[in-house]
């Protein structure tokens, strides 16, 4: 593969400034442009070249001069120079271990249906938990699961049910069943009204301030889950 790079072409023991060229090397020929004009161009093995701590000394057509080029590494690989000084050789070396190194494997990215059942599991429980401290409430004399549905029971089985349902869609959304972002959706929908209806209708002392605060974190999670869009294509 050809190397193009700019250099400064100066001769060999003169005063004066050098020339900015375009450097254009393969295996076979050096060419030298400045300008639209050709200065030199040469078939490899026609003529000498040695590598130096900076740049190349070149013997060409009974003249001597020295390039240096913004890509000394390059062009000595591509001539494939082996009277390089022990600098440009490191560098070189560095060069070719570096274009051989195998590329990284990407680091795979989690699925965002993953993402989606662990923040919806966390709701869950969250909600599931906070419906248990509800049903545990000293002054609740009736804690059956027909009394959790209203006012009377603190919505206790209410809450219990639609995060049991958060829960569930969470574990369908991880193993990408059909049908989860659809149950996902129905599921923080029904904690949300069960949640609004809860707080119309429902006085909770103090003491229960804890287990409501679980069951507004679980609805807030499932809430950002829905709106964040990233449920994911579980479908």
């Amino acid at each position: 593969m050809a190397v193009e790079t700019r250099g400064i072409v100066l001769m060999r023991g003169g005063r004066a400034p050098g020339i900015e060229v375009e450097v254009l090397v393969d295996r076979s020929r050096l060419s030298l442009v400045s300008g639209s004009g050709l200065i030199g161009e040469w078939e490899v093995g026609s003529f000498g070249i040695k590598s130096l701590h900076e740049g190349f000394a070149i013997w060409a057509e009974g003249e001597e001069f020295v390039l240096k080029t913004e890509n000394d590494v390059g062009l000595a690989r591509e001539m494939g120079l082996q009277t390089a000084s022990p600098r440009m050789a490191r560098r070189v070396a560095a060069s070719r271990r570096k274009r051989d190194l195998p590329w990284p494997d990407p680091i795979p990215e989690a699925p965002r249906s993953y993402l989606s059942a662990i923040a919806l599991a966390v709701g869950g429980v969250l909600v599931i938990a906070g419906s248990l401290l509800l049903r545990g409430d000293p002054a609740l004399a009736d804690r059956s699961v027909e009394s959790g549905l209203r006012a009377a029971g603190n919505f206790w089985s209410s809450f219990a049910g639609a995060g049991l349902l958060v829960l569930v869609s969470a574990i369908l959304l991880a193993i990408r069943a059909r049908g989860a972002r659809a149950l996902a959706i129905v599921s923080v929908v029904a904690l949300v009204f069960v949640f609004g209806n809860a707080a119309q209708r429902s006085a909770p002392g103090p003491d229960l301030l804890i287990a409501y605060g679980f069951i507004a974190g679980g609805t807030v999670i499932g809430l950002a889950v829905l709106f964040g869009g990233v449920l994911g294509e579980a479908d």
